[in-house]
């Protein structure tokens, strides 16, 4: 048969927010991949949860963590528009992101530290030994918790499954969108646009000893087979 693709981020994924907001168990982070809106007869926006039984496969997508947590600072910036002296303290530069997250380093220690992760290899100095060594600490906190429980709900609902990785789409596009039309059960009718990725990449905002301290990081608290996946970045 054939399926259509849909997104969602499911949930664990806010930026700069409380720990109770993206420390979720697998039930909560499951519902939230099953929530969406739709538009009533009103015209208003509702949220609605849909039944997992008609979910019968999933494309796990993964970034580069560096990436994605730069990424996420251009979309703040993106949502500050307007804002013009927020925008001169965190301009878009290198300088501007570890600015910025010297910023998100600090404004929740008291929060953290009441709401320390729980990993397989973790414990409660986790958090405060990374906070003083990664830059936006907390954003690769999320990252790894949001793929840990993807994992989870994929294995929970018994999905058929396919894991990309977003980098490969610049650096073997063709290969990449067959592979995906072929588990869709989809055809190639055309090239379609030229894909807008391969000039994104962030890792040179870090230090080397601040990559390393990353790599620990996730290891600490990606379960196995997550980390199976994101040692792929550290090879």
């Amino acid at each position: 048969g054939t399926y259509v693709l849909t997104k969602t981020h499911c949930g664990g994924y806010c930026f700069g927010c409380h720990p109770k907001n993206y420390e979720m168990t697998q039930t909560e982070f499951r519902d939230d991949c099953l929530t969406g809106n739709f538009i009533d007869e009103f015209g208003g926006k509702q949220k609605a949860m849909y039944d997992a039984t008609i979910v019968d496969k999933a494309v796990h997508l993964v970034r580069d963590p560096f990436d994605n947590v730069v990424s996420r600072f251009h979309l703040k910036r993106n949502q500050k528009q307007g804002n013009a002296t927020w925008l001169k303290a965190y301009p878009n530069s290198v300088e501007g992101f570890r600015n910025f997250c010297a910023y998100v380093n600090t404004r929740l220690h008291p929060a953290e530290e009441k709401f320390p992760v729980v990993g397989e290899r973790s414990n409660a100095n986790v958090l405060v030994k990374y906070r003083e060594t990664i830059p936006c600490y907390s954003d690769f906190v999320r990252y790894v918790l949001w793929h840990n429980n993807a994992i989870d709900t994929i294995d929970e609902l018994s999905l058929e499954h396919l894991t990309l990785y977003y980098e490969d789409f610049a650096s073997n596009h063709k290969e990449t969108t067959e592979k995906l039309l072929e588990f869709l059960g989809l055809t190639h009718e055309s090239d379609g646009d030229e894909f807008h990725g391969s000039e994104r990449y962030y890792r040179d905002y870090f230090t080397s000893a601040e990559i390393e301290a990353v790599q620990e990081l996730l290891r600490d608290i990606a379960s196995n087979e997550n980390w199976n996946l994101l040692r792929h970045y550290f090879n």
